[in-house]
This record gives C-alpha cells, structure tokens and sequence, in this order.
C-alpha cells in the first residue's frame, strides 16, 4: 500500500470518536504519525484517546495520546507540544473536536453559550495558533478545520451555527495569510452519523443529496487528502463530504454553476422600487 503520508506528523483532536477517529485511523493507515487528542471517556472510563491508540498501533501505525482540552490556550499548545516532543514537528492540524446542544436562543444560557464558543471556534483557535510557529518555520502545513452547514443553513442551536459561521471565515482569512508559508487551510462540512449526531440526516436549504452511507469512514479520505503533497495548492476550500458526495462549495457556500443576481441603477433606490424588483427574486 502506498503510504502517501510516511514521515509526516499529524494532530487530530476530538480524535476519540466519529470522524475524529476515523480521520486518525486514515491519516495513520496512510503513514502518518498521530497525536489523538480527546478528553472524552468511555463507558468503562477509559480514555477515549488512548482507545484509537491502540487501534493505530495494532495495525502497526504510530501514535500517541493527549487528554488536553482545545478550550484554553495553554491546552492548545499542550496538544501541539506533544506532537513535536514526540515526532519533532508538526506537519498536519486536523480540527475535530465539538460539543452540541439542541436549544433555541430564548432557552440557551451563558454557559452554554461559552462552552460551545470555546470549544468550537476557540478550540480552532488555540491549536492553530500553537502550530502555526512550528508549520511557518518548516515552510510547509496542512490545517483542515471542521464546520457545518449548519453555518448558513437551519436552526440547530444559535451558539453552534455561529461558532460554524465563525469557522468559516477563519479558513477563508488564515488560507490567504499562509499562502506563502506553504501552509494549506481547508474546512469540511460534513454529514456523518456520529455519537453527537445520531438521528437521521437534517435536510436543509442547500438541497445537498445525504448518502444513505453516513458513516464517518467516509469523510476522512477527504480529510487524508488534503494533508497529502498532491494538494499542496487546494486552500481556502469549503468541501461538503457525506458518503460518496463531495461538493466543492463557491465561498459562500455557493453551489457551482450558481450566478450572483447583480442589480443596478442611476441615484437611489426607493422602496418601492425595491419591492418591484426584490420581491420577484427572492421574496
């Protein structure tokens, strides 16, 4: 088997389970090294990490574990430290970690609220931060961040779409500040069935078709090849991925093929003009 990734070192977080582990299994099958960093417990309160560990080793891959938590700073630079204590440097920053709660903006709290923020849009944060150093000083990197479409379409939670929203715009302006870094950045948004999300697929606005494969095995081939040298010139992408659909998204979100509606006019627009016009398109 071709090991397209041999010699490079990879972190995973939230790589305990779901598209986390299967991401961490694939980046491993390809022959990367694997820091599975995941705070999460089993049922027989054994760490959630060190169970996709020994998975990876058993298959003869190599890999270690971290039980840090993507919200804090300091956790962040814990995850990336032992990517290079252990392998001596850090090649590929996969953003897996989340949390969920289904609630509306009248019901959610403060702490609600902060948790999601913090593990989601900080938890990007602090693991990019801690591993731009090391990527920009080797000249090379692959980050893939994790969102939704969630981001722009439906009403799964107001602290979880905007968290996504917010990974979003993350992507787009860290690709073009790293472009000459050699550091590649790129976000997924999947359909998967996993632990968070169980039920079945949401349908949403963007009419994506859901495969009736939702498995999370089926994401993290995409995942593992974008960490590869052949995609050394992919960034600043929003790939969909469920089963066997992939979907190249135009930022934003806009479905190829797609044409921006562009109106024009000489002065002012009155609303009554507006209406005559809007309302037809998109009212």
């Amino acid at each position: 088997m071709v090991q397209e990734l041999k010699g490079k070192s990879a972190v995973v977080t939230g790589g305990g389970d779901g598209i986390g582990r299967a991401t961490a299994l694939a980046l491993a099958e390809a022959g990367a090294s694997v820091v599975v960093n995941d705070i999460g417990r089993e049922k027989d309160d054994k760490s959630a990490a060190d169970s996709v560990v020994e998975e990876i080793k058993e298959v003869g891959g190599t890999a270690v574990a971290n039980y840090d938590s993507v919200a804090s700073m300091q956790g962040g630079k814990n995850i990336i430290q032992t990517a290079v204590s252990n392998f001596g440097h850090i090649d590929i920053l996969v953003n897996c970690a989340g949390n969920f709660k289904q609630i509306t903006t009248m019901e959610i709290t403060e702490d609600d609220w902060d948790s999601i923020m913090a593990v989601h849009l900080k938890g990007h944060f602090s693991c990019i931060k801690a591993a731009l150093p090391e990527m920009i000083k080797q000249k090379n990197g692959r980050i893939i961040n994790i969102s939704s479409r969630a981001a722009t379409f439906g009403a799964a939670s107001p602290a979880y779409n905007t968290a996504k929203a917010g990974i979003l715009g993350f992507t787009s302006m860290l690709s073009e500040e790293q472009r000459e870094n050699g550091i590649t950045v790129n976000v997924i948004l999947p359909s998967a069935r996993t632990k968070l999300f169980s039920g079945p697929a949401p349908s949403i606005g963007d009419n994506m078709p859901i495969s009736s494969e939702r498995g999370p095995e089926f994401v993290a081939p995409v995942i593992a090849f974008l960490a590869t040298d052949q995609a050394r010139n992919i960034t600043g992408k929003y790939i969909y991925s469920s089963g066997g659909y992939i979907c190249i998204y135009a930022r934003p979100l806009q479905l190829p093929g797609e044409a921006h509606i562009l109106l024009g006019k000489s002065g002012k627009w009155t609303i009554e003009e507006l209406g005559q016009v809007l309302i037809p398109l998109i009212g």
